[in-house]
């Protein structure tokens, strides 16, 4: 569909114009890149063939929903340029148990998270705070820039305000205590910024705005994992938090417990060889919290970010030079159960990373008092995949969907395991100083894309344990964002698809049965557009051979959004 509608010059240029050549292979996805309103009031919807019983309860899930707001001043529009800059929208969906173990209806409901910011936006014509890759005015003076960079502090951030949408994690106590939520049910979303936003689990009405130092004094940094790793047992999240310093940087690993509110620095890191990074997810077994610092890193310890106002631009180009000593991955284990601190470094050859997926111990061989730890990601060859996430590739009918090369980020991406051998599990460490005797964490598998694909999910009763199945999203060049779901066997090396033109999939979430044996026995909640009628529903299908059981629809879309979190009917 073509647009009149003139951008203004923060957008970079060509971003979302309209490409004479229609949709990129006639899939057009346009729509869900550009959601506006809500649904505040819940409303009913209809289940066509059936959900199980087990999938009852409420999922939630956030994302972008608009990124194009009409200006009050101009004929034109202010147009977000990344995907991951869109103005948050979480949307809920409840399923009713009911007779025959099949789900007796289901309601929706949906609340965009920034109404002030877009209301600021539309005044004013920009976003002012750091986001993660919003192009900036090219003609902006050196005065502006440094008046920007050195402004006075801000007001108290805003519920309403602040763009927080990445992932959800649980509420901790003094998170609560500091959210004004008069006995109201509370979630928390986050991302890749030390900010979290609480809001009503029923309502979805933003409620508060908290920072990691308000659960630990030590928190200062302004960055950490979007991706906390939880402990299945105990609940308790586990972080790191990344400090800025004029010659270094530090990484503060962390445990916070939902349930009685501590939170203890695991360990402090930093030194010469330590860097500064983009890091969007973590790891986590039984005796140890990993960190891989993949080279993502930020130029000028940090500062670049005050510059830049977004992460993309202040991270440092990859670097291509065998020699380069930045040219590599540094993995570091941090003992989690008996205050060690950092028991283990390894290093690797240079990949960039989003998710992580799973990590187990295992014994080592010959040596009793030691574990291997086996590490699962999905991984790229570089961190060109945070560029071709502009939205001018994505969206369907703009040019840069047209224009982007054959070979995309997803044609050098798969799903990887390194072994970090030999870890010690109780005593004193003494850990190699200079890099070329520090030990290589080894690639035991790698099953390239679109066999295997990102935003990848397990089933959670394998959480920190040896598995076999992965979903992910995958892209296969059929359109100019992702096409399908992937089932990954790791252990036979081969895939499931499901597929149907023209239908954009989200990500994919398990949910066990609990009367199940196998580890694949259970169900795949998905949020899918249509891109044809440009509404949107959510897709039940079977784990194990990824055939369609049921589906809501929703009459009308939701954005193309990011991670979800499913959460039982209680009884």
């Amino acid at each position: 569909m073509k647009s009149n509608v003139k951008t203004v010059h923060n957008e970079v240029p060509n971003e979302h114009t309209t490409s004479p050549e229609g949709h990129y292979k006639d899939w057009p996805n346009a729509v869900g890149f550009d959601v506006r309103g809500d649904t505040r009031e819940t409303i009913d919807l209809p289940i066509s063939g059936h959900f199980p019983n087990y999938v009852a309860g409420s999922l939630y899930r956030t994302g972008p929903g608009q990124s194009k707001v009409p200006l009050a001043s101009k004929d034109q529009d202010f147009v977000i340029s990344h995907w991951f800059d869109g103005f948050t929208t979480i949307h809920k969906f409840d399923l009713t148990p009911g007779d025959k173990d099949r789900c007796s209806g289901a309601t929706y409901s949906s609340y965009n998270q920034t109404d002030e910011l877009i209301e600021n936006v539309r005044k004013t014509g920009k976003i002012d705070d750091i986001t993660f890759a919003q192009k900036r005015d090219p003609c902006d003076s050196l005065y502006k820039k440094l008046k920007t960079v050195f402004r006075p502090t801000s007001s108290p951030p805003s519920a309403h305000k602040e763009n927080i949408g990445v992932d959800f994690r649980e509420t901790l106590p003094v998170e609560a205590d500091k959210t004004n939520h008069n006995g109201r049910r509370l979630l928390t979303v986050v991302s890749d910024a030390t900010v979290a936003k609480q809001f009503d689990a029923d309502t979805l009405e933003p409620l508060g705005v908290t920072d990691q130092h308000h659960i630990h004094k030590d928190l200062t940094g302004p960055l950490s994992a979007a991706h906390a790793s939880h402990d299945p047992e105990t609940g308790d999240i586990f972080n790191y938090n990344l400090a800025f310093g004029a010659k270094s940087s530090t990484y503060r690993i962390f445990r916070a417990s939902p349930t009685t509110g501590e939170v203890e620095i695991l360990a402090t890191i930093s030194g010469y060889d330590i860097r500064g990074a983009y890091i969007h997810s973590l790891l986590l077994t039984d005796n140890f919290v990993i960190l891989c610092i993949w080279p993502a890193y930020f130029r000028h310890h940090g500062a670049s970010l005050l510059w830049e106002r977004n992460i993309l631009d202040s991270i440092t180009p990859w670097s291509k030079h065998p020699e380069d000593p930045s040219n590599r991955a540094t993995w570091l284990v941090v003992d989690r159960r008996q205050g060690r601190g950092l028991v283990g470094k390894f290093q690797s050859p240079p990949f960039f990373c989003f998710h992580t997926v799973n990590a187990w111990e295992q014994p080592s061989v010959g040596d009793s008092g030691s574990v291997d730890l086996v590490c699962e990601l999905f991984q790229f060859d570089n961190t060109d995949i945070m560029h071709q996430l502009y939205l001018r590739n994505l969206v369907s009918n703009a040019l840069g969907a047209h224009n982007l090369p054959m070979e995309r980020s997803f044609d050098h991406a798969g799903l990887a395991r390194y072994k970090l051998k030999y870890i010690p599990l109780s005593g004193k460490v003494k850990l190699q100083e200079f890099p070329s005797q520090v030990p290589k964490a080894e690639k035991i598998m790698y099953i390239p894309s679109p066999q295997s694909g990102d935003l990848p999910r397990i089933n959670p009763n394998y959480s920190l344990k040896p598995h076999r199945y992965v979903w992910g999203m995958c892209d296969r060049g059929k359109s100019s964002f992702v096409d399908g779901l992937v089932k990954t066997d790791t252990h036979m090396q081969t895939c499931t698809y499901w597929e149907k033109e023209k239908h954009t999939p989200g990500e994919p979430i398990f949910i066990p049965n609990p009367s199940g044996v196998a580890e694949d026995d259970g169900a795949i909640l998905c949020v899918v557009l249509n891109d044809e009628t440009g509404n949107s529903y959510l897709l039940c299908l079977d784990a194990q051979n990824m055939t369609e059981m049921g589906r809501v629809e929703v009459g009308a879309p939701i954005g193309l959004g990011f991670h979800g979190k499913h959460i039982p009917k209680r009884a």
